[in-house]
């Protein structure tokens, strides 16, 4: 577990540019961070109309949180190395009610992600100058609780380079809403077999297998005595 780092992003709010800090935007909450290669491109408007469509899945505590704990995705936030006037009219485009953007302008949040190592050391924030993008942020999706990254999934590197720097194709088959939610469904299971296990150490546990039934639930045998009386 890391904590993210902090950095100040540019939001437009009545026609005027006002700074934001991440810890401010993200503290107290779980917050689904998806990492986005550029606005306006096709595979992150997929990407986003994707998450938009599926908002309500991540909200729905049977599916991402624990069912007796009202634990679920508080916000879902996209960052891109762009602007914030880019971003407004991007999101304006596609008509995005539910996820919210983080206009990283500046690369101020993330290269320091990138830097810190969090995932993939260095390779968060990837060279697209081929493309005539310049730097940007590698896709991913990150849970955040109070700005403690927990779990996370990242496009993999191609098996041909080794180098995710001027690609000439950027994947996107691991970061879909379907396998954000299969990694936080996963999560959630693991954290209920630690809770059986830490309640199996206590005084009152009672073992869910009955004595006289094997592991398979099978009865156990008869005994059987001799004829003797001796078994």
């Amino acid at each position: 577990m890391n904590l993210v780092p902090n950095a100040e992003c540019f939001f437009l709010e009545k026609k005027k540019l006002v700074r934001k800090s991440t810890h401010e935007l993200f503290g107290g909450k779980d917050i689904l961070l998806i990492g986005l290669n550029g606005a306006f491109l096709p595979k992150d408007e997929a990407m986003v109309k994707d998450f938009e469509k599926n908002y309500l899945k991540f909200k729905d505590t049977s599916l991402v949180g624990d069912p007796n704990d009202a634990s679920h995705i508080d916000e879902i936030w996209f960052v891109s190395m762009n602007d914030t006037y880019v971003m407004e009219a991007w999101w304006k485009k596609m008509k995005i009610k539910n996820c919210k953007y983080l206009a990283d302008g500046s690369g101020a949040f993330s290269l320091r992600l990138s830097q810190q190592g969090g995932m993939t050391p260095d390779q968060t924030v990837v060279q697209m100058y081929n493309k005539g993008y310049g730097k940007r942020s590698w896709r991913y999706v990150m849970l955040l609780e109070n700005n403690i990254q927990m779990c996370y999934l990242e496009e993999e590197t191609p098996d041909d380079v080794n180098t995710r720097d001027n690609l000439e194709d950027d994947p996107f088959e691991l970061t879909t809403a379907a396998e954000a939610l299969k990694m936080l469904q996963a999560r959630q299971q693991t954290g209920h077999i630690q809770e059986i296990n830490e309640a199996a150490l206590g005084e009152d546990y009672v073992p869910l297998v009955d004595l006289g039934v094997d592991p398979n639930n099978q009865p156990a045998p008869e005994r059987v005595t001799d004829r003797m009386g001796l078994g």
